[in-house]
């Protein structure tokens, strides 16, 4: 059934409008012309824009930090917000005519061409709001359905005038779950945005006397779609019913309209309608409304329309008949007679196998915090206010840490700060080291950018809109039902979402990420411009999402170093990576609107780098807070700084109880001889020969790992380190043996297998620019090296095959020509060594190919601790070898690039 239903053309009301060329329409033409030009005074769109801009800055009560977050986009960012008010910062507009357009925040140093205004000066707040209400007003100038903001203000205009009846909209899950977050930040900043409008309209319309105005409308379908049953020539002045959106365009002049339609292929129909003054929210001049094409925004009456004429063509239209935006689709009209195919779901490009690093390091129960840890996971101790916990007081526990599959030592790590969940100190050293790398290779100043890590992964739990499921939310699932009652059983349960939670119970397909804030205002400059340069088609405001986040399109083209380095450490890590940029002032703060959830730098954040603590991975920041002093006691020994800590040695031992033997210990007599024979070289040696505690040996043998597999990646092996490291695999044997007592242990084993790629790490520097040896390739290193062999040597098989076929033909055609015996022969000749060369290429890639085939085997046969192993000192290796090094350089220009012209030109109108 179409939501288009017909009536008789001769029934009472088909004088819903007046007839084509009567003086009622007419009249009706000079009214609205009237009404939107202000009788003649407006002229043209960019004025028309202005003024509504300026009245509803002036005339809305939305906060202006509230104004600001609704309106983030190409030319809204968070630090209109973040300076508002500062004495040392100023803003400076793009168009001097039209400051709306666009505004640049600039610190007072940065300060060059005239016509700033300081922030903290009235006129600021106000040039603030119109740039925030002129970029609202640029979601409908780009279309009524096509970008995730003018389909929250379709949503809001239904909930602030309490449209239920609507023509509903079919969207896909991920456009939908983005308008519906748009909401969620900005409901009430874009009610009051449609209410403000309604308002000054009904104003402006009361005072003219106007209760009704006549409207025109066009509908058109491609050629091949389905078309309402009563579009025909016989129809023409019928009335018709049809739905409508909570908001839509209308024109005052029907030829504006055929005009239009004219530009379009297929099908298409001009409908009328007499519309109540209370249906109009809006005027070029009190908001949404493009003058150019008389119009004017309309909420629906009762759905009846005049079908005022038909149009068909066929023909493509003219070149630049029709805008970017005319060619952006998001959903569908909700038609009765059609179901929602354009909502399903489109599959997820990455298909990527997740598998997160598997780290196998152990708390050690001699040491006091890691046997508290242990005795508050065992709950024979309380927890701490340090310890995770969310925000309903559930303390982690050893059940959730099991069923999640995570190591307690990450929980030592991240609460004292050396490492994020999901990587060891060491990697969190490189992967932090690698990204500031990066991001200089994209010009961006380590002096302009600040980047730290949200998320569960800096804090074990997830924020407080991410909650964690109950048996309710999971009745449709029985395999995540089941899975979570694995975990709980009737026990209590978190109400936030701990670490891999979500990929643990079935829910989702990859493991939680590494969520990043990257702020620098120099380089969200320099997004806009590769914006401008590479996206003009699309909606400017999905350049910024309503929350804040840049564009990840736009991250990545903007910086291609780090988008590298970022695919890199995702197989590294086994884990996504999300790269959320901001402007300097960081996300906005949605404390200052009474809100509890809120991403604005906080005392608590975990800084990676920053300008005021560069480099900050080095000296983390531990949340342990130490008990309080007792002043009976004297002053405990300073602890050493984190960094200091981890470069002292690892085999430290703990005191032993005094042993038989010579005295260590000794002192001088009033002659000043030592009263006993020197010792203290056979106590430093009977010191030496005594095995290492088990925890002792296990440190130590964490930390030769990271050595080893260090210099290897730095290409720091060389003939002055490799005796030394080659020592220090053999010694690594020695002390396997102490760190795990039973030569049959997995660990004993997994030692094993480690060792095999340490000693050939330690023997030699690895080839600088050629592939790694295979030994310490990846797998899908291998695979791929694979593919190419198997092509290579087929290759090599049909250049011998066809040397050898070509010889007799060759030889043939010489001779039948009169070619002299020497040059049949140089011809022969030459043809069998393209013959043989070609059969040894082929035989040496074959035995490349034997060996590559070998080393899968080899893998393939491997327990699966010892393949494990290997595959860690791998992934240790790819991660420490220099960014730049597994990527090819990207060609940039000399000096940074990220600052770019401070004062870029204006864009184009709102209505272009």
């Amino acid at each position: 059934m179409s939501e288009y239903t017909s009536q008789s053309a001769d029934e009472s009301d088909r004088a819903l409008v007046p007839p084509l060329g009567s003086p009622e329409r007419a009249e009706a033409l000079r009214i609205g012309e009237a009404l939107l030009t202000d009788d003649g005074q407006v002229t043209d769109t960019p004025q028309a824009k202005t003024i509504a801009i300026g009245r509803l800055a002036r005339r809305i009560q939305t906060p202006t930090p509230e104004l600001v977050l609704a309106a983030m986009g190409l030319s809204v960012g968070s630090d209109l917000a973040a300076h508002l008010g500062s004495p040392q910062h100023v803003v400076v507009p793009h168009n001097a005519r039209y400051p709306s357009m666009g505004v640049d925040v600039l610190h007072v140093d940065e300060l060059g061409p005239a016509g700033a205004v300081r922030m903290d000066s009235p006129e600021a707040e106000l040039l603030v709001r119109m740039v925030a209400v002129s970029e609202l007003m640029g979601a409908w100038s780009y279309g009524s359905n096509n970008n995730v903001r003018v389909l929250a203000l379709q949503e809001a205009a239904a909930e602030e005038f309490g449209i239920t009846d609507a023509l509903e909209w079919h969207l896909d899950p991920k456009t939908a779950s983005a308008v519906q977050m748009e909401l969620s930040y900005n409901r009430d900043a874009l009610r009051h945005f449609l209410r403000t409008q309604h308002q000054m309209t009904q104003e402006v319309l009361a005072a003219r006397g106007i209760t009704e105005v006549i409207a025109y409308r066009a509908l058109s379908w491609p050629e091949g779609t389905e078309q309402p049953l009563w579009v025909s020539g016989d129809n023409v002045g019928a009335i018709v019913q049809a739905r409508e959106r909570p908001l839509s365009s209308w024109s005052a002049d029907r030829q504006v309209v055929a005009d239009w339609l004219e530009q379009r292929t297929g099908r298409g129909v001009i409908v009328a309608s007499r519309q109540r003054a209370a249906e109009v929210l809006s005027l070029p001049t009190t908001g949404m409304g493009f003058l150019g094409q008389m119009e004017w925004v309309a909420m629906p009456g009762d759905y009846r329309v005049t079908l005022d004429g038909i149009v068909s063509h066929l023909a493509p239209p003219e070149p630049g008949t029709q805008t970017a935006a005319a060619g952006v689709s998001l959903g569908a009209p909700a038609l009765a007679s059609t179901t929602p195919q354009a909502a399903r779901t489109q599959p997820d490009s990455d298909t990527r196998q997740w598998q997160p690093l598997s780290i196998t390091d152990q708390l050690d129960p001699a040491e006091p915090l890691d046997a508290q840890i242990l005795g508050i996971l065992a709950g024979t101790q309380p927890a701490p206010p340090w310890w995770p916990q969310d925000q309903t007081g559930y303390v982690l526990a050893q059940r959730d840490l099991d069923f999640l599959g995570i190591n307690p030592v990450q929980i030592k790590w991240m609460v004292t700060g050396e490492a994020p969940m999901g990587m060891t100190p060491a990697l969190y050293g490189q992967f932090s080291a690698h990204m500031l790398t990066a991001l200089g290779h994209d010009g961006v100043d380590p002096a302009d950018v600040d980047i730290r890590i949200k998320g569960s992964g800096a804090g074990f739990y997830a924020g407080i809109h991410k909650i964690l499921p109950g048996p309710q939310d999971l009745a449709h699932d029985v395999q995540a039902l089941r899975r979570l009652h694995t975990w709980f059983g009737e026990d209590s349960r978190p109400l936030a979402r701990p670490f891999d939670a979500m990929w643990r119970l079935g829910l989702e397909s990859e493991p939680s990420d590494f969520d990043l804030d990257i702020n620098s205002t120099a380089l969200v400059r320099a997004a806009r411009e590769y914006w401008r340069a590479n996206h003009s088609h699309r909606y400017p405001g999905d350049f910024m999402g309503g929350h804040g986040y840049l564009d990840k399109a736009t991250v990545l083209g903007t910086l291609p170093a780090l988008a590298d380095w970022a695919r890199t450490w995702e197989t590294t890590l086994g884990r996504p990576i999300s790269l959320g940029v901001f402007e300097s002032s960081g996300p906005f703060d949605a404390t200052q609107l009474g809100r509890a959830l809120s991403s604005h730098f906080k005392d608590t954040d975990w800084i990676i780098h920053s300008p005021d603590r560069p480099e900050a991975w080095r000296t983390p920041r531990s949340r342990i807070a130490p008990p309080p002093a007792d002043p009976s006691q004297p002053p405990p020994r300073p602890r050493p700084a984190a960094a200091a800590a981890r470069a002292k040695s690892t085999t430290v031992r703990k005191p032993r109880p005094p042993q038989n033997g010579p005295a260590t210990s000794n002192e001088r007599s009033t002659d000043g001889r030592w009263r006993s024979a020197p010792a203290a070289v056979q106590a430093l040696q009977r010191e030496r020969g005594l095995p290492l505690q088990a925890t002792d040996a296990q440190s130590w043998l964490s930390r030769y790992q990271q050595v080893i597999v260090t210099f290897a990646g730095e290409g720091r092996v060389d003939e002055a380190s490799s005796g030394v490291l080659q020592r220090l695999t053999a010694d690594a044997d020695a002390v396997a043996a102490m760190a795990y007592v039973d030569p049959s242990s997995p660990s004993r084993s997994a030692h094993e297998a480690a060792q095999r790629l340490l000693r050939g790490l330690a023997s030699g520097p690895l080839p600088a620019g050629q592939p790694l040896p295979l030994l310490f390739q990846t797998d899908e290193e291998i695979a791929q090296r694979r593919l190419h062999l198997t092509a290579a040597v087929q290759s090599a098989e049909s250049a011998a095959q066809r040397a050898g076929s070509q010889m007799g033909s060759l030889v043939q055609l010489l001779t039948d020509q009169g070619a002299p015996p020497e040059t049949v022969s140089r011809a022969r000749n030459s043809l069998r060594e393209d013959q043989e060369h070609a059969q040894q290429r082929g035989t040496k890639l074959q035995h490349q190919l034997s060996q590559v085939g070998a080393e899968q085997e080899r893998r393939r046969q491997l327990p699966g601790a010892h393949r494990q192993a290997e595959t860690g000192i791998r992934a240790q290796l790819h991660a420490a070898r220099p960014v730049l090094a597994q990527q090819p350089p990207h060609q940039t220009a000399a000096g940074p690039r990220l600052a770019g012209p401070q004062h870029p030109g204006p864009r184009q109108g709102l209505s272009q």
